[in-house]
């Protein structure tokens, strides 16, 4: 063989993966291959497969059970073999965490201009995949009731307010979500897909607690064959005769990859655990161009205790109840993280609004995520905490709509017991508490009060509906970092859902879905990550099984 085409065991080796083969599986990952012949293998031929399907899908949220499904019923009896990470058929990612609400609509040219409006100036997505993405969001709804979604289930979203609906095509969008009261549990779009699955046990086989470790790939035709994933201490090699759906989400998991490409050096993930970035590695062993790294959802801060043992739950604050300030004592943003995404903003100048649209906020009239500083500290006083600054175990009764609101507490809490901050009597101490410099913190706190008193923001021009006087003793200050929701980047993909390589060719027999790899770059609508999960598992899938990748 050529040495170009990767002749040698040592270059096969690296383009097999993290995981290669035979012996050296073993010691990367600390199992040995399933069926002993494995350990000798120096090429594709030699291998012997301990299993094959038509299809390997690799993570089992929303993506890789839309991916599954579609295997299950267009596939004319063709089967999946569905990985999961996780020890939870639910899956381990962002998925079940969501709100469930699906992004769709009916009119595919006024959806494809809205699309156009989120990407703005990032021209990296091309029209075509945000025009596939739109063809095949429209048919969310009886795709889900083909699946067996009823009437009573699968409902319309109470408001149909698009997030950006300053946008002159924003009024085509429309949202569905299973009904919360569902009698029989049904009550997210998750658990509709995990029972539909139950129902074709014949045609996907689904693991909990097995890894994939490697994709195998065919040194000349760069064709990948199958995968090798650990299960009960075994590495198992899985031959795909028709391909790999990569549906394993993204990085907000792994810190180094935050650091490398959110410039984030400390962080913590608001939902997934077990998104780590390994398929991001396992493919990059492939060739495989990576794009929209650094976009990703998120980004506010959020309490930590004291001692950084544990991370407070998600919407635990009100920041409509005080403000933020960094280690100098300053303000340095709005501080205000209340989510304006379903406000009616229409007519209005999106560069003059405000508020937080999944991290993204109003910076110089544009909107992006802002980076926020590895340690902050949130201040209210004690008609904040009165109001609901400070939710402590109760930060479930903090909604997207709620968290907008000033809300008398019904709760007995506090942040100095639970470990997450300090309490003082002036401002002095309390900056003394925090470590930040006093006569900084001080001065800031009477800057803050002193527009409070004649509603302006002169600083930041943060609404003047959310300006609270802090200056009733006693002070409180809670330890944030920054919070990611998820992130977006991963394999370049087509319009077909194929992953492609630096020189934009497909990688044979190799997709993509859901956030491996998102089309989200810029501006991201609510609801359409899980949107994109459905979209591009089935996009996924019918390519492989058409041979058209």
């Amino acid at each position: 063989m050529d040495e170009k085409l990767l002749q040698t065991r040592r270059r096969f080796i690296k383009a097999a993966g993290l995981a290669a083969l035979g012996a050296l599986a073993a010691g990367a990952t600390g199992c040995a291959a399933q069926n002993p012949e494995n350990d000798a293998a120096t090429s594709a031929d030699q291998i012997a497969w301990d299993e094959e399907f038509d299809v390997i899908v690799v993570g089992s949220g929303a993506a890789g059970m839309a991916a599954a499904l579609t295997v299950a019923t267009e596939g004319e009896g063709a089967r999946a073999l569905l990985l999961e990470k996780g020890s939870s058929e639910l899956g381990g990612g962002n998925s079940i965490f969501s709100s469930g609400v699906i992004f769709t609509g009916t009119d595919k040219e006024a959806l494809f201009e809205y699309m156009k409006e989120l990407r703005g100036e990032f021209t990296g997505t091309p029209d075509a995949v945000l025009q596939a993405f739109v063809d095949e969001i429209v048919h969310h709804r009886e795709w889900l009731n083909g699946l067996g979604a009823t009437d009573e289930q699968l409902i319309d979203y109470p408001t149909n307010d698009p997030e950006w609906s300053e946008l002159p095509h924003a009024g085509s969008t429309q949202a569905i979500y299973f009904n919360k009261e569902d009698p029989d549990g049904i009550t997210h779009v998750v658990k509709f897909l995990d029972a539909a699955l139950k129902e074709h046990g014949d045609a996907v086989t689904r693991l909990t607690e097995a890894p994939l470790t490697a994709l195998v790939q065919d040194p000349d035709t760069k064709e990948v064959l199958g995968g090798v994933y650990e299960h009960k201490g075994k590495s198992v090699y899985a031959k795909a005769s028709k391909g790999v759906v990569m549906a394993c989400g993204g990085f907000e998991n792994d810190d180094l990859m935050k650091q490398d490409y959110l410039s984030y050096p400390r962080s913590h993930p608001a939902a997934a655990v077990c998104n780590s970035g390994d398929g991001h590695r396992i493919c990059g062993k492939l060739g495989a161009d990576m794009w929209h790294m650094n976009s990703f959802a998120g980004g506010w801060n959020n309490a930590i205790k004291l001692d950084e043992s544990e991370m407070a739950p998600y919407r635990m604050l009100k920041k409509n109840q005080g403000i933020s300030v960094g280690i100098n004592g300053r303000r340095y943003y709005m501080d205000w993280d209340g989510s304006t995404m379903y406000k009616d903003w229409t007519g209005t100048d999106l560069s003059l609004n405000y508020g937080c649209r999944h991290g993204h906020q109003n910076v110089g009239g544009d909107w992006a995520t802002i980076r926020q500083p590895g340690i902050s500290w949130f201040v209210f006083d004690s008609n904040g905490l009165a109001k609901s600054a400070y939710l402590g175990q109760y930060a479930s009764s903090n909604t997207l709509m709620t968290q907008t609101q000033v809300t008398e507490s019904e709760y007995d809490v506090d942040p100095v017991a639970d470990g997450y901050g300090y309490v003082a009597d002036t401002f002095e101490e309390l900056a003394e508490q925090m470590g930040v410099p006093v006569e900084e913190f001080v001065k800031t706190m009477a800057v803050w009060n002193e527009g409070v008193a004649k509603g302006e923001d002169d600083r930041f021009h943060r609404p003047a509906d959310t300006l609270v006087p802090i200056d009733t003793p006693p002070f409180y200050a809670v330890k944030c970092v920054p919070e990611i929701l998820n992130t977006d980047g991963g394999p370049r993909r087509d319009e077909k859902g194929r992953i492609l390589d630096y020189d934009g060719n497909p990688i044979p027999h190799l997709c993509s879905a859901g956030e491996f790899g998102s089309i989200w770059c810029d501006k991201y609508q609510g609801a359409g990550n899980i949107s994109e999960c459905l979209a591009f598992g089935r996009i996924a899938v019918r390519t492989l099984l058409s041979d058209q990748g």
